[in-house]
């Protein structure tokens, strides 16, 4: 365990009260020292997240964790002059003066990071909140404590002890920087902690952006085609095992089709277990296997690959899911995909938002227009027409969620947005017009304001 949370705090707060906003040139050099250290640090990072999860397909570290990383630093560095200058603003009536908006850093800011993806997920937000001026106190999951430990002493070469820190423990120590008089706190994780964490941060009046989840769904329109779309849903769903926040977690196909989709997803997926299952990640820990297997043993139709690999949990879809057991109603985070049928297009989008808004949905169709119109009639964080996932590689779009699954969003601009204050400024033009503000004021005035009339009836 590192130093506590609250001395942490107390260090950078002081750090961020004595010392002057950073001008973007410093923190375009922060930026690049991070991106220097990770690239740097790439074989290491490989190895203590595999080990971490028993295994982990590299390719999915290389591309989710340190691609997608690296990809996000360099467009905030290519996005953060610009956005950093004041905006000129109109003010609402002739007034002499200049209004602008001053985009400052809030303060110290508070990252709590999940495991599924515990690079990208942590450097990421943090990368974010440094470019936009802020100091950092970073909290990465305790499930992977290789990661955590690398994340610590990565984050001390790119960054001073009085601009990032990084603790780390278990969820007690989570609680702790939840509970710290944060300027903003940013949590990625399951939506029944971040209740938790919104209680917490609560108290103090903490503005939280929350991550969370829910059951992002794939509709399948009449015109799907399994050869041409399982690939890319399979491709969703299967990597990092499921264990992605925005993996589809069911399928809503047309009526006597499921089958025909169940078949084509798991040949997808036996493409994951070649070469001897190194393509395919292994579960994080036991307890994740538990839950996954309970969630099975509840009912439907399950049909499983077969996989003798430790730590996997085959992929497997599920028929018939019942619609009250856990399949149907908790984020899945697995390698298992339920299939339901729907009557018409318009059924199955009511049915997902019957469940509440999930972070992601999804919608298949040759008829791209027509796939369109349906992904428009769910209520959902963000989503994609003809894939999965690959909306958030997209550093430009706003990731966030709605309703359950989560609130604020980041990514590019949208990002250095939740981590800044807007502050409003007018630089009031000084001359003798500064007269008209004191009564009596002139008749002039008060025509042009509507207050002739009152002239006349004289005072009520």
């Amino acid at each position: 365990m590192t130093e506590a949370p609250g001395i942490a705090f107390a260090r950078l707060r002081a750090a961020f009260s004595l010392a002057a906003v950073p001008d973007p040139r410093a923190r375009l050099a922060r930026l690049r020292d991070l991106s220097r250290a990770i690239r740097d640090a790439r074989p290491a990072i490989l190895a203590a997240v595999s080990a971490d999860f028993g295994h982990r397909a590299a390719m999915e570290t290389a591309t989710a964790d340190l691609g997608f990383t690296l990809d996000a630093i360099a467009h905030l560095a290519r996005v953060l002059p610009g956005w950093a200058r004041p905006r000129r603003r109109w003010t609402l009536r002739p007034l002499p003066g200049r209004a602008e908006v001053w985009r400052e850093p809030k303060g110290v800011v508070g990252v709590l990071s999940p495991w599924n993806y515990p690079v990208q997920l942590a450097l990421v937000p943090l990368a974010t909140a440094v470019a936009a001026g802020n100091r950092v106190i970073l909290k990465p999951s305790e499930r992977t404590p290789r990661t955590a430990d690398l994340l610590a002493r990565l984050v001390a070469q790119a960054f001073p002890p009085d601009e990032v820190a990084v603790v780390t423990g278990g969820p007690d120590v989570a609680a702790a920087v939840a509970a710290l008089p944060l300027d903003h706190l940013f949590f990625t994780g399951s939506t029944a902690t971040g209740r938790k964490v919104a209680l917490a941060a609560a108290v103090n009046l903490t503005p939280v952006t929350l991550e969370l989840g829910g059951k992002s769904p794939c509709v399948l329109m009449p015109d799907a085609d399994p050869a041409t779309h399982a690939p890319l849903i399979g491709w969703g769903k299967w990597f990092g095992a499921g264990q992605t926040c925005v993996a589809p977690d069911y399928l809503l196909v047309p009526r006597g089709t499921a089958g025909a989709w169940a078949d084509a997803l798991l040949g997808v997926a036996g493409r994951f277990l070649a070469r001897g299952g190194r393509d395919y990640t292994a579960l994080v820990d036991d307890a994740q296997r538990a839950r996954l297997e309970a969630m099975l043993a509840e009912g439907g139709t399950a049909r499983r690959l077969p996989v003798d690999l430790p730590g996997r949990l085959a992929p497997t879809v599920v028929l018939d899911p019942p619609p009250g057991g856990r399949l149907m109603t908790e984020e899945i985070f697995g390698p298992i995909l339920p299939i339901l049928e729907y009557g018409r297009p318009g059924d199955a989008a009511a049915q997902v938002n019957a469940g509440g808004a999930p972070l992601a949905a999804y919608v298949f169709g040759r008829d791209a227009r027509a796939a369109a119109a349906v992904l428009r009639g769910i209520r959902s964080g963000g989503g994609a027409i003809n894939g999965t996932i690959l909306h958030l590689a997209v550093p430009g779009l706003p990731f966030g969620g709605i309703g359950a699954s989560g609130m604020g969003a980041y990514h590019g601009t949208r990002g250095l947005q939740e981590f800044s204050h807007e502050r409003g400024v007018l630089a009031v033009a000084q001359g003798a017009w500064t007269r008209l503000l004191l009564p009596p004021y002139p008749a002039a005035i008060r025509r042009a304001m509507g207050l002739a009339r009152e002239d006349r009836d004289g005072p009520g």
